[in-house]
């Protein structure tokens, strides 16, 4: 058994809540600063979906060209996800949560309650449409160290797609670190003083409590060091979570051992130098002692495969000039684990409105728009139950 150290990622979006005119996450109705999804168009499928080269080897990075100032660049063309059923709860086989019919209204509002004896906070987003009768899936969004859930859900352009197709959205804050900085743990070791896990199996069970919601129908996904916590809960909460999804970060740590096989995918650019794509030191967490990455991210990603009884070569397809995929197939339960990998891609998170508008300008790296993080996660989510 290989040693492990799970580090904390900085993700340093500062200058995230003045582009959201925000971030504070202390007012109660955080609606106005959360941008909507911003639509790229026109919207193109991939041609192909086949792989070009069976292999497992990724295109070398090309060189970023220097964009022109004077001129607005054109479009990429967006990978649009694969049809997917409606997110209306057809499973009737159990009964309506606690949060049935507790009369919480569609919008965006921050919520606190008491966990271990401390007021925590989070974003709830109720889709537009609401119905208090009708059980919704739920996605949890994690953020990165030294955000909130203000950020987070605007860096992760949830909202608008949330109404759209009818989810419900909490993003809750962190607690602050030695260095003050909000954070998720990855180990158990790492802090003596607190339990992130437990924290999240309590917030899922207030937001059930409160919320209509399909409780087979539980999602996680999260960015840098709440991507480290979705990879946390993928094998600590498989029996709660249906699927997962991590932007910017995942690690499979040797402790692992799900009891049940969580479909799994992952997003990560190829320039990411807070998360380093190839592993070794982040360059971007300053005043902090940073350990080193043991390995290129995908290979974390492909032991969540191994785990999963998946072939060890992927299927490799380029999607587009960005965008590869990596599609481990006849995993066990026939569920889904595929890697996509964003060329010349930094610390951010894909097709985001706001991490196009700052991620280079803090320092995080470029954004691609051929691919939405968001709505490739969502069609994939979609496919998933603890019922199936």
């Amino acid at each position: 058994m290989k040693p492990r150290v799970l580090p904390p990622v900085m993700l340093g979006l500062a200058l995230v809540a003045i582009a959201c005119g925000g971030g504070s996450g202390e007012s109660t109705d955080t609606t106005s600063r959360v941008p909507a999804i911003a639509q790229n168009e026109p919207v193109v499928e991939a041609a192909d979906p086949t792989p070009k080269a069976e292999t497992t080897e990724a295109p070398a990075p090309k060189a970023e060209p220097e964009p022109d100032p004077t001129t607005e660049p054109e479009a990429a063309p967006t990978i649009a996800p694969a049809e997917v059923p409606s997110s209306e709860s057809t499973n009737t086989s159990g009964s309506l949560s606690s949060g049935c019919g507790a009369g919480a209204v569609p919008g965006t509002t921050t919520v606190m309650f008491n966990f271990e004896g401390q007021e925590r906070v989070y974003e709830q987003v109720v889709p537009a449409g609401y119905d208090d009768s009708t059980r919704l899936p739920v996605v949890l969004n994690w953020h990165g160290l030294g955000s909130n859930g203000v950020e987070q859900l605007a860096f992760s352009d949830y909202t608008a797609l949330a109404d759209a197709e009818g989810f419900i959205v909490i993003v809750p804050t962190g607690l602050e670190d030695a260095t003050g900085l909000n954070s998720w743990e990855l180990t158990p070791e790492q802090f003596a003083d607190r339990d992130d896990l437990a924290f999240a199996n309590t917030l899922l069970d207030e937001v059930i409590g409160t919320l209509c919601v399909d409780d087979s129908r539980v999602y996680t996904t999260g960015m840098s060091n709440g991507g480290y916590f979705s990879s946390v809960l993928v094998c600590e909460m498989s029996d709660r979570i249906a699927a997962a999804a991590s932007v910017a970060a995942l690690s499979h740590a040797d402790s692992c051992d799900p009891s049940r096989v969580v479909p799994y995918i992952g997003f990560h650019g190829t320039n990411d130098e807070v998360v380093p794509y190839d592993g070794g030191e982040s360059s971007m967490a300053p005043g902090q002692s940073v350990p080193l990455f043991e390995l290129k991210i995908l290979d974390e990603f492909a032991e969540f495969a191994a785990e999963a009884g998946c072939d060890v070569e992927p299927r490799v397809a380029q999607l587009s000039p960005q965008v590869t995929s990596f599609d481990f197939q006849n995993c066990a339960d026939d569920v889904q684990m595929t890697f996509y990998e964003i060329e010349g891609g930094g610390h951010s998170w894909p097709g985001s409105a706001v991490s196009l508008a700052v991620s280079e300008a803090i320092g995080l790296g470029a954004t691609t728009d051929e691919i939405s993080a968001s709505e490739t996660s969502w069609a994939f989510f979609q496919q998933y139950s603890l019922d199936n």
